[in-house]
């Protein structure tokens, strides 16, 4: 009887630590699950100009009204109009987009990233302090994840419906 309670105390106690380490893993990442967003059926739509009246499903929007450009990437010290958002993913890049306040060590982190295809940018009207977009694909963090943001780049680089 002894040796089965030390048996059950193991296996529990192995248990209990295999659920922290999962939990742990779950809360790790600073980033939410790579959203997929509808497709905007105005996506055909090219913009001219900056307009100020072109309405999106999704702040920032993934498809949508766009302004054709040419390819994009690096880093830029302006935000990026929404028509030209959408027209980097529908060329198969990424943006990353941050607010403006984020801290300069986050900002050089998020910069490292960028180059051909890739895009970072602040953005005062996101709805986190992080947002990844690529075409109709979203992924939101609230602090630097360098390797959740990789992975999104990965995945979805590469893969607008012009590229």
């Amino acid at each position: 009887m002894l040796r089965h309670r030390r048996f059950a105390s193991a296996a529990f106690g192995t248990a209990l630590a295999a659920s922290a380490a999962c939990s742990e893993a779950r809360t790790a990442s600073t980033c939410g699950p790579i959203i997929r967003e509808a497709l905007d059926p105005a996506y055909v739509v090219h913009v001219l100009g900056e307009p100020t009246d072109v309405t999106y499903r999704s702040e920032p929007p993934t498809s949508g009204p766009h302004q054709p450009g040419p390819e994009a990437g690096g880093v830029l010290a302006r935000p990026l109009s929404r028509p030209r958002q959408v027209g980097i993913l529908e060329q198969g890049g990424i943006l990353i987009q941050h607010l403006p306040d984020l801290a300069s060590p986050a900002v050089e982190q998020l910069e490292s990233l960028a180059g051909p295809g890739v895009v970072v940018a602040p953005n005062a009207d996101l709805p986190a302090p992080i947002v990844a977009t690529a075409w109709t694909y979203k992924r939101t963090c609230d602090a630097v994840d360098l390797a959740s943001l990789r992975q999104f780049v990965a995945q979805r680089g590469g893969k607008g419906p012009e590229d």
